[in-house]
C-alpha cells in the first residue's frame, strides 16, 4: 500500500497507489464465480484473463491447429474482504471475463487445413497498468496429410506465437504449438517422413529439415535447435537463471531427466515477467522409445516420434510422428498450443489452442489469476 507522506497509510479507498515491487501471492480460477473476496490487509489486485481456445482439426486432412485465446490484465482498487466482480470463465473457444472491466475472447476451431484465428482482448482505460494482447493463430498445413500446432495465448509478453506451419504433404509431418511467444518449430520444404517440429516457448522452437528426426523447443532466451543429422534431435533453446540447454537424444534412448528442459518456475513468473526455462530437446529416428523432452518454465517440449514433449507455464508441445494409437503431440503448458500429432493431436493448456491429428488435440478452457501482495 501507497504509505504517503510521514509514513501513515492512504485511506482504502484512496486512488493513488503504488504497485508493489514483486507479486506475492495468486490464485487460479478455472471455474465462474461470483464469491470471491479480497484478502486481509489487500488494497490492490493484479488480475489477468485469458479466453479460451480454439480444437485442431480431424475431419479430414490435412489437420491445422486451433487459434489461441485473447489476454487481457489491469490493476484492480479494492478493500479487504470486498467481494470481485462476477468472474466468468469461458469453456473451448468462449470468452472469460472479469466483471464488465476485462475481458478476453477464445480462439477459433481450425478447418481443414487452415488454422483458427487467435481471441482478443479489451481492458477498461480506467484500471491502471491495463493491458492486452491476442492470441496466435494455429499452425497451417499447407497439402496431403500433414498435421500442424495450435497457437499460443496472448499474455504480458505480448501476441501470442503461431503455431508452426508446414508444406510438407506427408502424414508424419508434425510441427509444435506456439507458446507466450514464440511459435511452434515450422517445416519448411519438408518432403521426407518422420519429421517432428518443437514448441514455442518464449522464442521458436527449430525447424526440421532431416528425415526421422525432430528439433528442440523454444526456451525463455534462444530458440530451440534444427537437428544437424537424423542420427540426432536437436538441443533444446537456452533459459535464463535456473536454465540451461535441453540435451540431444541419442538414436534409440529414452529421455532422461537431463534431456528436459530447466526451470520449474511458478504462476507468480508470468506476473513477475521472470519466466527462465529452457526448451526440451528433440528425439531422433523411429524407435519404440524416442520422445522428446519436455521443457521447462517458458520453454517449449521437443519433438518426439512416439511422443512429442510437453511445454513448460508459456510453451507449447512438442509434434509426434508415430502412427501408433496412443502417440500424440505434447500439451501445452498454460497458453501454450498442442502439438500437432499423426495419431492424436496435443490438448493445449488452459487459452492454448488444440493440435491437428488423426484425433484432434483440444483446446484449453481460458482461465484468471489473482495476483496480491500483503500491504500494497
Amino acid at each position: 500500500m501507497n504509505q504517503g507522506l510521514y509514513g501513515f497509510g492512504l485511506p482504502p479507498n484512496q486512488a493513488t497507489r503504488v504497485a508493489p515491487p514483486k507479486w506475492n501471492n495468486y490464485k487460479l480460477i478455472t471455474t465462474t464465480t461470483s464469491t470471491e473476496t479480497v484478502p486481509l490487509n489487500v488494497y490492490q489486485m493484479l488480475v489477468m484473463v485469458w479466453g479460451g481456445a480454439g480444437n485442431g482439426m480431424n475431419s479430414s486432412a490435412p489437420n491445422g491447429g486451433g487459434g489461441g485465446g485473447g489476454f487481457s490484465m489491469g490493476i484492480i482498487d479494492v478493500i479487504p474482504g470486498q467481494i470481485l466482480p462476477t468472474i466468468t470463465i469461458g469453456a473451448v473457444a468462449g470468452t472469460s471475463s472479469f466483471g464488465t472491466l476485462l475481458s478476453s475472447t477464445g480462439g477459433t476451431t481450425a478447418t481443414s487445413g487452415s488454422g483458427g484465428t487467435g481471441g482478443a482482448g479489451t481492458a477498461s482505460s480506467s484500471l491502471r497498468g491495463n493491458f492486452t494482447a491476442s492470441g496466435g493463430r494455429g499452425g497451417s498445413a499447407a497439402a496431403g496429410n500433414a498435421r500442424a500446432g495450435g497457437g499460443g495465448s496472448g499474455s504480458p509478453y505480448g501476441t501470442g506465437g503461431r503455431g508452426g506451419d508446414t508444406d510438407s504433404t506427408d502424414a508424419s509431418s508434425t510441427t509444435g504449438g506456439g507458446g507466450f511467444g514464440g511459435a511452434g518449430g515450422d517445416h519448411v520444404n519438408a518432403v521426407a517422413a518422420g519429421m517432428n517440429s518443437g514448441g514455442g516457448g518464449l522464442f521458436n522452437g527449430g525447424k526440421v529439415l532431416e528425415i526421422n528426426s525432430g528439433s528442440g523447443g523454444g526456451g525463455s532466451v534462444s530458440a530451440g535447435q534444427t537437428p544437424a543429422a537424423t542420427t540426432a534431435g536437436g538441443n533444446g533453446g537456452g533459459g535464463g537463471a535456473g536454465g540451461g540447454v535441453g540435451a540431444v537424444y541419442a538414436s534409440a534412448t529414452y529421455q532422461s531427466p537431463a534431456e528436459n528442459g530447466a526451470g520449474a518456475g511458478s504462476l507468480l513468473d508470468i506476473a513477475n515477467m521472470t519466466l527462465s526455462g529452457s526448451g526440451g530437446g528433440g528425439s531422433s529416428g523411429s524407435g519404440s522409445v524416442q520422445n522428446g523432452g519436455n521443457g521447462g518454465a517458458g520453454g517449449g517440449g521437443g519433438g518426439g516420434y512416439n511422443f512429442g514433449g510437453n511445454g513448460g507455464i508459456g510453451g507449447g508441445g512438442g509434434g509426434s510422428s508415430s502412427s501408433i494409437t496412443l502417440a500424440s503431440g505434447g500439451a501445452g503448458g498454460l497458453g501454450g498450443g498442442g502439438g500437432a500429432g499423426r495419431a492424436v493431436g496435443g490438448a493445449g493448456g488452459r487459452g492454448g489452442g488444440g493440435g491437428g491429428g488423426s484425433t484432434a488435440g483440444a483446446g484449453g478452457a481460458g482461465a484468471v489469476i489473482l495476483y496480491w501482495t500483503e500491504g500494497y
